[in-house]
């Protein structure tokens, strides 16, 4: 038993989303994406495609695997891939990690990959606690409900469960942070995660803040006081 605990407090949870993979168009939108591949204006402009593709992935692929290990687990909250399917196999065999695939509106190329996943939703539930994770307040569960689209409400929300997104790139960053909501974009170009992959335990030190600020001890008493600050009713 005790080396089953050990194993489980040495590995670490991950939390990313957008990573577009093979996506030459995402380096137009996002500039500091581009210049963290090491890829000029220029270079994007005049190139070719698959010699931009490799550098971007072969950049992206070295980031994963230098902060996730093998035991490590990660939440990929979708659009992981816009290549081919063959591409997208190569792509995730490289990737260290025993992955989880929340579907965004880009991965059509994961279909009939699933083999590569520990599960893959379109919505998902994870809790954590104490026992798994010590930075985890003692007697609180810290339970994230995962979609690639930010959501207004999600399941057990009025019971403090926080939110996970994607899809946004960072652009809805100020509206998540003045609704005063659990709801965070997890995406490699967001605030958050600053072209990095976010950890358990910085993700949860995010909603500790909120909360605290607030003057709360847990996330369902900052929640009901949000609702009744709100004007919220069952």
């Amino acid at each position: 038993m005790a080396v089953v605990f050990l194993y489980i407090c040495s590995m670490k949870v991950w939390f990313i989303a957008d990573t577009h993979f093979s996506h030459k168009s995402i380096l137009y939108f996002k500039p500091k994406r581009r210049e963290a591949a090491g890829i000029s204006l220029e270079e994007l402009k005049t190139l070719p495609e698959e010699e931009i593709l490799e550098r971007h992935d072969k950049w992206l692929i070295g980031k994963w695997n230098d902060v996730v290990k093998r035991g490590d687990v990660v939440y990929i909250i979708g659009d992981f891939c816009l290549g081919n399917k063959v591409k997208t196999e190569k792509i995730l065999n490289q990737l260290h990690g025993k992955k989880f695939l929340i579907r965004g509106n880009h991965d059509k190329s994961c279909n009939g990959l699933e083999r590569y996943f520990e599960g893959v939703y379109d919505i998902k539930e994870a809790k954590f606690n104490h026992e798994q994770f010590p930075f985890i307040m003692v007697g609180e569960t810290f339970c994230i409900e995962m979609c690639h689209y930010p959501l207004l409400a999600w399941n057990r929300r009025t019971h403090g469960t926080c939110m996970v997104h994607g899809h946004c790139h960072g652009t809805i960053d100020k509206l998540n942070r003045e609704s005063k909501e659990l709801r965070v974009d997890v995406g490699l170009d967001s605030e958050l995660a600053g072209l990095d992959f976010i950890p358990l335990e910085k993700l949860y030190a995010h909603f500790r803040s909120i909360a605290e600020s607030a003057g709360c001890e847990t996330f369902r008493e900052y929640n009901d006081k949000l609702m009744e600050e709100q004007g919220y009713r069952m």
